[in-house]
C-alpha cells in the first residue's frame, strides 16, 4: 500500500463520519480501529490529530510508516 492509497482510504471513509466528530477525531479513531497503530503514533511519536486537525497529515504519514514497518516485521 502506498501512502497515497492509505490517505485516499482514510479520506474516503471520512465522508461517512459522524457529523459531530472533528476530522482529526475521525482519522485517529479510524486508524486505531482498522490498523491499531494510532496509540503508538500518539504516545511514542508524539503526533496526535485527535484534537488538532492541523496534525492530520503528519499523523497519516507516521501511521502509514508504522503499518508498513509492522508488515515487514511480520514477514520475518
Amino acid at each position: 500500500m502506498t501512502i497515497q492509497d492509505f490517505r485516499e482510504e482514510v479520506y474516503e471513509a471520512m465522508k461517512k463520519k459522524p457529523q459531530n466528530w472533528r476530522n482529526g477525531q475521525f482519522v485517529f479513531n479510524y486508524i486505531d480501529a482498522v490498523y491499531g497503530v494510532a496509540r503508538e503514533v500518539q504516545f511514542k511519536d508524539g503526533i496526535d490529530c485527535f484534537y488538532d486537525d492541523d496534525k492530520i497529515y503528519p499523523f497519516l504519514v507516521r501511521s502509514w510508516q508504522v503499518i508498513e514497518r509492522r508488515k515487514k516485521e511480520d514477514k520475518t
